[in-house]
């Protein structure tokens, strides 16, 4: 069974930066994803969560789990 790890958009940049210190993706790329639809997201309260998994397929052409 599939369970997304879902992030705030905060949280997934710290994230990205531990895994890849030298990557220019910030929040204000990723939340331009989310308003294109490119990155599948909830929002609940005032915070929108990601699926980290997918952030990194699309930029390291990683397979979802």
């Amino acid at each position: 069974m599939f369970v997304p790890r879902l992030r705030r958009i905060e949280q997934a940049v710290k994230e990205i930066k531990e895994f890849d210190k030298d990557t220019e993706l910030n929040w204000r790329m990723i939340q331009q994803l989310v308003k294109a639809g490119v990155i599948t997201s909830v929002k609940i309260g005032n915070a929108w969560l990601i699926n980290i998994d997918e952030l990194y397929s699309i930029f390291w052409n990683k397979e979802l789990k």
